[in-house]
């Protein structure tokens, strides 16, 4: 691995163990409900968006809210795992004291909303690591397009074969591949059934953060 003076970090499933959390999300938000839970529930909802989970959620279970509404309290479930229970994956904070000792500049490029990352870096005590914080809801796309990318390279004023980019999806990590940027593929038990295509992908891949220390 090339030594970089910048890094961009996704958040779940690279730094935090939260993907599970999210795959549980419906079931949770069904059992706030008293719903009896399907035993297929996430096959079904896997492939979908937070709105279109929220509208088949609406219409499957003859919940009486809006989809807003219902979107309004998936969020505050996470919210709260956010703030309360979601921990570092191994060895995280090892890895980012080197990088920082090493006067690597840092910042994590998420999907997850702005005040939820902050909450748990807080919580965690690791924002310090890190210049800042973007989410793909200040550039309007997802990480299936490189504007997310680019915008978080700009704002390190690094040019993207400068930058190494951590990230557990595979989708993720084309996409800055594409656009020029080290790939850094992190194992997650989330992406399992991905991890053969995820290793050819990316530039190096890792199972832990120890391999880097």
């Amino acid at each position: 691995m090339k030594n970089f003076k910048f890094a961009i970090f996704d958040l779940d499933g690279t730094l935090l163990e939260s993907m599970e959390a999210w795959s549980n999300l419906g079931r949770d938000f069904l059992s706030s409900k008293g719903i009896k839970i399907p035993v297929n529930l996430n096959d079904i909802i896997k492939p979908m968006t937070l709105r279109e989970a929220a509208e088949y959620f609406q219409t499957a279970f003859k919940i009486k809210l809006s989809a807003d509404e219902i979107l309004t309290e998936m969020s505050i479930i996470m919210e709260a795992k956010y703030k309360n229970e979601l921990e570092l994956k191994p060895y995280v904070k090892e890895y980012l004291t080197i990088l920082k000792n090493n006067n690597v500049k840092m910042c994590i490029a998420s999907a997850t909303p702005l005040y939820m990352i902050d909450a748990a870096l807080r919580r965690l005590n690791i924002i310090d690591f890190f210049e800042f914080i973007s989410s793909c809801d200040e550039v309007g796309v997802g990480k299936n397009q490189p504007d997310i990318f680019y915008y978080a390279a700009k704002k390190l004023k690094a040019e993207p074969s400068e930058v190494a980019v951590y990230e557990d999806a595979d989708f993720a990590l084309i996409t800055a591949k594409e656009a020029n940027f080290y790939t850094i593929g992190v194992y997650d038990k989330g992406f399992h059934d991905k991890r053969k295509n995820i290793e050819l992908i990316c530039d190096m891949y890792i199972e832990s953060f120890k391999e880097l220390l």
